[in-house]
């Protein structure tokens, strides 16, 4: 028995006439017949026999339905899978992105996915940002979250948003009363900030050397923007990170001052070039801008 047959056969079941299953299957009346009458020829017995008016299952039918039943209720489980595949209700995406970004943008993108896609599965992967373009690249990732420029033609980059450095004091240090911070201004103080090789550290030196101001020398090298605003926040020195740290609440005893001249980052995503994005994914990217363009709400 070939699918269709199994399907008008479990029709008639269901329905206990040939008019009933022809409706359910959105066919005319003379198609049923005509299917069943050749799956009995094919069968080589009786599925049903007609009695008083109506249609009855043979013993033979009653002998198949069970196993028939067990089809439908998989082909039933697959159809809903695939409804929510269309919606992007489940599967699994896999972001890569830095330490600093993880914090600052996700967690709230995230919470508002999640509550209309429970069961997609979220794997993070934080990562310095040269490897999280190379996990995209190589297609091991579904997206990433990190920091421009990214030059590698495997991946396909658009904006999320421009954010700038800032100059992290706790509110009870002398700086915090100022309104920006010239870059003169942190000569000889002890700075906390990310490596020279970071994208963070290649900008600060770049403007350094733009405004003519001596290269700053960080006391410091953290891991990430948080991990600097920790130690900030106890004491250790003044850090230098991305504005967007701010995001995560978990620093009011913090002053986050703007720069003078102001650096500004642009963070991006990005994804595989040349490979379907999910829906799931597409779902997701779509938080984030809304996340991004409105982060206080």
């Amino acid at each position: 028995m070939n699918l269709r047959q199994l399907e008008v056969f479990h029709a008639i079941m269901q329905t206990g006439s040939v008019t009933g299953a022809a409706r359910d299957l959105n066919v005319t009346q003379p198609a049923v017949s005509n299917v069943l009458k050749h799956t009995e020829q094919q069968l080589g017995f009786k599925l049903f026999e007609r009695i008083g008016g109506r249609l009855s299952p043979t013993p033979e039918a009653t002998a198949l339905l069970p196993d028939v039943g067990e089809i439908f209720g998989r082909i039933g489980t697959l159809r809903r899978y695939v409804h929510d595949l269309r919606d992007g209700r489940t599967g699994r995406i896999v972001v890569a992105t830095s330490p600093t970004l993880v914090n600052a943008f996700l967690p709230r993108a995230i919470a508002r996915f999640r509550r209309d896609n429970p069961a997609v599965r979220i794997m993070i992967q934080s990562l310095p940002t040269p490897l999280a373009v190379e996990r995209v690249a190589r297609r091991e990732v579904d997206l990433g979250l990190v920091y421009a420029p990214v030059a590698d033609g495997a991946v396909e980059a658009e904006d999320l948003v421009v954010t700038e450095i800032a100059c992290v004091v706790p509110r009870r240090h002398p700086m915090a009363r100022k309104r920006r911070v010239a870059l003169q201004d942190l000569q000889g103080e002890p700075l906390i900030s990310l490596g020279s090789a970071t994208r963070i550290g290649l900008l600060i030196d770049e403007d350094c050397r733009r405004a003519g101001v001596q290269a700053l020398e960080i006391g410091i090298e953290a891991s990430s923007s948080l991990a600097a605003c920790l130690m900030a926040s106890e004491g250790a020195g003044i850090a230098l990170v991305d504005r967007a740290t701010s995001l995560t609440g978990t620093f009011g005893d913090l002053a986050f001052l703007p720069l003078d001249p102001p650096i500004r980052v642009t963070v991006q995503l990005i994804y595989p070039r040349d490979r379907p994005r999910s829906r799931a994914a597409t779902q997701l990217a779509v938080q984030l801008h809304a996340s991004a363009s409105d982060p206080g709400r």
